[in-house]
């Protein structure tokens, strides 16, 4: 990287004051001020690739407390670029308030490493090139940095890597809302030196918009400590099944799953009121589980379970439209008809998978067979050229309520499921179809958008069923195009992912609890916490590293899964914030960042809602064997 295209800055007393090039001695550049004498070393690490080490300097007799600054200006004009975990592109897509642009009222965004999937990183690209920006897990002042875009007039781009945390000019702490701004600072002893290192990242992009790909890569081998699985695929399993169990209440008649579990007045744990199919209640997938362990173990009260809890969906949960109402509970008490493509979705799969299982062991329950194709055939009927499936649909009229996003993706794994079934082809044609769409409009673009169902924005979870899907259909014919768009959908899915360790404070519960966030998911531009929502494509993303034979993937899966099930209360039971956890609880968020009321950056939540141990349980019976849950 030439002199000429970095700067260095230090802020003393609130005022930005440029180091300004001093000249080289050796292969050391020297850049200095009144109150700063900073010596820079860059070191090729591989094709594209420099480590990038600085020696800050005090040159005066007094403490100085302060904030240092290394920009590097691009010189090539982006026509893309990515925070990861925090803006992709600018976050133009949705209505939420989070951080729009580079700049708030003509003031620099800046976000520190916590906040990021990546830390203190920034992507900026065209179809030709990346360059990429990223802090190093070196030391502790290395990591604990920060990061920031300013465009240019020219079209080029300047990445900016501050030390140490810094959130300006205003702090995103929770949905749509905003704090003052985070300052902090670093101190240098009279005459004394600290020292950081960063990396620097160059190449082509392996598709356009997607140069945040290589910075993954990267990362995966420059960064990280991974840590050992906590339980093996079995163990999961048994724990999931003890907690699911605990869920279980009957509402007319049926046996149902509670939406989660929720501390009451006096710290225990009760159920939530509220039984929904797929996103957050997952009833569907529990109970296909449930039949399955059922039916190997020769468990009758699982194999009832499932049974009554499938007739409930597929029986009274069903519209003349052929959809489903996807939240009994809406529909015993009227709340409203309106439900998603992502709920509507899993009903086609999991009804599907439910109804081939029993099958195989001589239970015939063909009206889950029938409702799952009634979901299947009305989407179908109703697919667009400008919205493809939709958002939402009311289940009575069969009208459209909301035609945005890519949460239409949602019904491609069911619709290959149902080919791989019945051996329709209308529904292998509209699987592709939908496939292609969803990759064309948002994929390609590094945007997928409106699957996480509190939020309306940029997300990571409407790449899931595009990732499972594409691997279906290449698992089906073997073709490049659903192989090409199976990797673009796990880089996407993957830049959500963290590929480092946040340093916990003391007091945190992060500390207390032994917390990492490595190999955890950001929810979405909205949504600023970690979840373990990444068990839930383990199972595809070790068979990207089985087709593709590349060990990026595999360490992933490790990563993914690990972190996913390191919560899980044991089968003795576990406590936090005093309140005792049964075996196989797992709560849903962890605040890892300047995100919440209490107890942040480092607080582990009191949610323990049904789908983070749904996720695991699905997955433990797809990993067991490969060794990714014994690493």
């Amino acid at each position: 990287m030439s002199e000429k295209k970095m700067e260095l800055f230090c802020r003393v007393g609130g005022m930005d004051m440029e180091l300004p090039a001093a000249g080289r001695e050796g292969d050391t550049a020297i850049y200095e001020n009144d109150w700063l004498r900073v010596l820079l070393q860059e070191e090729s690490i591989g094709e594209g690739r420099k480590r990038l080490v600085c020696e800050w300097k005090n040159r005066t007799d007094a403490a100085l407390s302060c904030q240092m600054e290394i920009r590097i200006r691009t010189d090539f004009a982006f026509s893309h670029y990515v925070i990861p975990g925090v803006s992709l592109n600018g976050n133009h897509w949705g209505r939420g308030k989070e951080p729009k642009g580079l700049l708030c009222g003509g003031e620099p965004w800046v976000f520190d490493y916590r906040r990021t999937t990546i830390p203190a990183c920034t992507v900026s690209e065209n179809a030709e090139e990346y360059f990429a920006l990223m802090a190093s897990d070196e030391s502790p002042l290395s990591l604990q940095a920060s990061c920031s875009m300013i465009p240019q007039e020219d079209g080029s781009m300047v990445h900016r890597l501050l030390y140490p945390c810094i959130e300006r000019p205003k702090t995103y702490c929770t949905r749509d809302g905003y704090a003052p701004a985070h300052e902090e600072f670093v101190t240098i002893e009279p005459k004394g030196t600290v020292k950081t290192e960063c990396f620097l990242l160059s190449g082509k992009p392996v598709f356009p918009n997607f140069g945040t790909a290589a910075a993954e890569d990267a990362a995966l081998e420059l960064l990280g400590s991974p840590f050992a699985s906590a339980y093996t695929a079995e163990e999961t399993a048994e724990l999931a099944c003890e907690f699911a169990k605990r869920l279980v209440v009957e509402t007319n008649g049926r046996k149902m799953f509670s939406i989660g579990q929720l501390p009451d007045e006096e710290g225990r744990f009760e159920n939530r009121e509220g039984h929904e199919f797929g996103w957050c209640g997952q009833n569907g997938m529990y109970s296909r589980l449930f039949l399955e362990r059922g039916l190997k173990k020769g468990d009758q009260e699982l194999i009832d379970i499932a049974v009554s809890n499938l007739d409930a969906w597929s029986h009274e949960a069903v519209e003349g439209t052929g959809l489903i109402h996807t939240h009994y509970h809406w529909m015993l008490s009227g709340e409203s008809d309106v439900e998603d493509t992502c709920n509507l979705g899993y009903a086609v799969l999991e009804l599907t998978k439910a109804w081939e299982a029993a099958r195989m062991a001589g239970l015939e329950k063909p009206d889950w067979l029938k409702a799952a194709k009634g979901v299947a055939e009305f989407f179908m009927a109703h697919w667009s050229e400008q919205s493809g499936f939709g958002k939402a649909w009311n289940v009575k009229t069969g009208e459209c309520a909301d035609p945005e996003g890519t949460i239409g993706a949602y019904l491609i794994p069911g619709l290959v499921e149902l080919y791989l079934a019945e051996g329709d082809a209308r529904f292998l044609e509209a699987a592709r179809r939908a496939c292609r769409f969803y990759r064309d409009r948002d994929l390609a673009a590094f945007q997928c958008t409106a699957g996480a169902l509190d939020t309306y924005c940029i997300d990571k979870e409407s790449s899931g069923p595009l990732l499972a899907g594409s691997l279906a259909l290449y698992e089906l014919d073997g073709t490049q195009e659903w192989l090409e768009c199976a990797k673009m959908a796990g880089w996407y899915f993957c830049s959500w992912m963290f590929h480092h360790d946040t340093i916990p404070r003391k007091d945190s519960d992060f500390a207390r609890y032994g917390y990492r966030t490595l190999g955890g998911t950001s929810v979405s531009a909205q949504h600023h916490h970690i979840d373990p929502w990444g068990a839930l494509v383990v199972p595809q993303i070790v068979r990207l590293w089985k087709i593709t034979g590349d060990a990026h993937w595999r360490k992933r899966a490790v990563l993914l899964w690990a972190n996913a099930v390191q919560n899980i209360a044991p089968a003795q039971g576990k406590t936090i914030h005093g309140h005792f956890r049964a075996a196989g609880a797992q709560n849903e968020g962890y605040y890892h960042c300047c995100w919440g009321e209490k107890g942040v950056p480092g607080y582990i939540n009191e949610w323990l809602v049904a789908w983070p141990q749904a996720f695991c349980w699905n997955t433990a019976g797809q990993i067991s064997g490969t060794g990714i849950d014994q690493e």
